[in-house]
Order: C-alpha cells, then structure tokens, then sequence
C-alpha cells in the first residue's frame, strides 16, 4: 500500500512526446519539412517519439538512418549530408555529436536551415525526467546569471577541485554575455533556435550552460576530469590531463585515460591537443548524472572543460575532434575571488 506504480512504456511515450515538444514547438511550424538525423546504435524510441510530436505540431518528418560516426564532430553520410540542406529544419538524434559537423555547419551557414540537436545518445529516461523536464526560462535566467556575475569583467580564472585539479587559464576579452532574458517572451534561447554566431542557428536540447571559448596558449596546470567525457562515457575513475601553455603533455588514470590517448593518436590531429578551448558552467537545475554527455555537462554548477575545436562557439582552434569532460563538483576562483564552491554558483545564493 502507497508504493507508486510503475510508469509503464506507453505512459513513458506521453511524457517525452510531451517534453521533446519545447524545443519543436518554438521552431517548426505546420507543414515544415524536418529531417531527423539518427543511426543505428541509436534508440529508435527517441526518434519514433521525435517523429510522432513533429506530426501532431502537423510537420512532415522525414528520418535518414546510417551506422554511427566513429567520433563527435564526424560528418554523416554525404547524401545525409545534401537532405540537412534541403529541409526547412534538421533534428540531430544521433550516438555521437553532430551540430559542429562540417555537413551541419553547411546547412545552417550555406543553406539557412536550423538545427534543433539532441544528439549525443539520449534516451527516453532522458526525456521524462531530468535537464529535459527543466524550466528553460529559469534556464535562461540562470545562464545570464551565471554570464554577468560569475564571469563578466573577469581576466584570470583558476579551477581546483577534490581531485586534484589545478588550472589557470585567461579569460580577457573571451566572456560574450547573451542577450539579457524578456520575462514576457513566450520561450526563450535555449529552446528557441537563434544565431548564436554568424551562420549558426540552433537550439541544444537538453541544454543550460554558459560558455567561454578560451585562448589555450594561456592554461596552465592539471585538469582532472571525474565524472563523464565524451565518447568515453560514465568515468570509472578519474582522468588527470597535464596542460602546459595550452597543450597535452600527459594523460594518466585507468583504461578510459589510455582509451582517451588512443583517440587523440587514432582521429585527432595537432590541434585536438590543444586544451582548454572550452571552459563552461552548467546551468541546468534539473540535470543529473546519466553517463551521457548531453545531460552531465549541464549540470548546475559543474564545469565541463574541451579539447580541439572551438571555432565554433567563438574561437579560432580549428581540429578534427572535440571532446569535453565534466567536472562535478569545482571550486572556480575569477580574479582571485571564489565564485564557485565544490558545485555551489555563489553569486546565484546572493540574488
């Protein structure tokens, strides 16, 4: 007596058609034509459930399968590739990241089409509870928050945690504060597609993160990554990466860390060794650790560090690969000043 039943799949289907809908609702209208791009590894569920919300908005969706990309960033087929430009919007549903890719850059700079991505390998749990089920316009606030009072004006930052992280980076002239939020607009950016930089229009979804695409050549120190990094999923144990002016120099941990150098050797190229060029604090309330990197590196108060690329989010590195990993629980001081205590925003408790 009084255990709560079990959510059957059929309910489960209700909730995530429910939940995928903030993102497609704000973006796709009656008689769109949307693509959804998935793979193979993928959960067809998601896209099925991605297909039948399209459907009632009264969208047309049309579904390109292939095998999975060996790594985030990798282009789809190129025939997937010429449909992303043909649409009037692409939704990514895919095992590996594929909004940075080049086919996705082309559709979006070349052609004008939007891109909704919930890429990364979500799943259905994913959509029924968690960074998915948030408020996005409390999202939104706490982003700007996070963007004016723990960042804007903020020349050096330093990153420690229990683990052993030690690096300090620069952040001069790197801190691009979005738009401050219109608490009448019906929704707001992270649901809404909107041009985040020249050519770039998309929505990320489940999102919430503030991002500093940082100059690499200014870190220094040990980063220690603990909790999830891309591609290699869920950490067993934690990763300790030596950084010196803005590049590997060692990788040391358990199998994911040899895995993580094998990566690098095998897909990456010089600059995927460049590292920080992403410096970014969750913003997501509701996010937890799922072992997916579209969830965990959303998280309220965690700080998910890149490697390789940041072209795309305002900077100049320019790689192969991207991959970020996710710090828990960090201790972020800007300018000497603790803005961040073991995952604690401290400025946010102060509004």
């Amino acid at each position: 007596m009084g255990q709560r039943p079990v959510q059957q799949p059929a309910n489960r289907i209700i909730e995530a058609m429910k939940t995928v809908k903030k993102p497609l609702e704000p973006n796709v209208s009656p008689g769109d034509e949307v693509l959804i791009v998935t793979d193979t590894d993928h959960d067809p569920e998601v896209w099925r459930t991605i297909a039948a919300a399209l459907v009632d908005i009264g969208a047309h969706p049309v579904v390109s399968m292939f095998e999975p990309r060996e790594m985030d960033y990798f282009d789809p087929p190129e025939s997937v590739g010429e449909q992303m430009q043909a649409v009037d919007v692409v939704v990514t549903c895919t095992t590996t990241a594929m909004l940075h890719s080049p086919a996705g850059h082309a559709a979006m700079a070349d052609a004008g089409v939007p891109i909704i991505t919930m890429d990364g390998g979500i799943t259905i749990d994913m959509l029924t509870k968690g960074a998915a089920t948030a408020d996005y316009k409390e999202v939104e606030r706490l982003t700007y928050e996070v963007a004016t009072k723990v960042f804007e004006g903020g020349s050096e930052a330093r990153l420690t945690s229990e683990h052993g992280c030690d690096l300090t980076l620069s952040i001069e002239d790197r801190v691009f504060v979005p738009e401050k939020p219109d608490p009448d607009a019906p929704v707001g950016w992270p649901v809404k597609a909107i041009e985040l930089r020249p050519g770039f229009t998309a929505a990320v979804f489940p999102g919430g993160e503030f991002n500093v695409p940082p100059d690499p050549t200014t870190a220094d120190g040990t980063l220690v990554i603990d909790t999830t990094m891309h591609t290699l999923g869920r950490l067993e144990q934690p990763i300790e990466i030596e950084i010196d002016t803005g590049e590997i120099v060692d990788i040391s941990g358990g199998h994911q860390a040899r895995e993580l150098e094998r990566l690098l050797e095998e897909y990456g190229d010089e600059d995927a060794y460049k590292m920080p060029t992403e410096f970014s604090v969750g913003t997501n309330p509701q996010a937890r650790v799922t072992g997916v990197q579209r969830e965990d590196k959303v998280m309220l108060g965690c700080i998910h560090v890149g490697l390789g690329t940041n072209a795309d989010v305002g900077g100049e590195v320019q790689s192969r690969l991207h991959m970020d990993g996710v710090v828990a629980r960090p201790t972020l001081e800007i300018d000497g000043e603790v803005k961040i205590d073991r995952g604690e925003i401290l400025p946010l408790q102060e509004s």
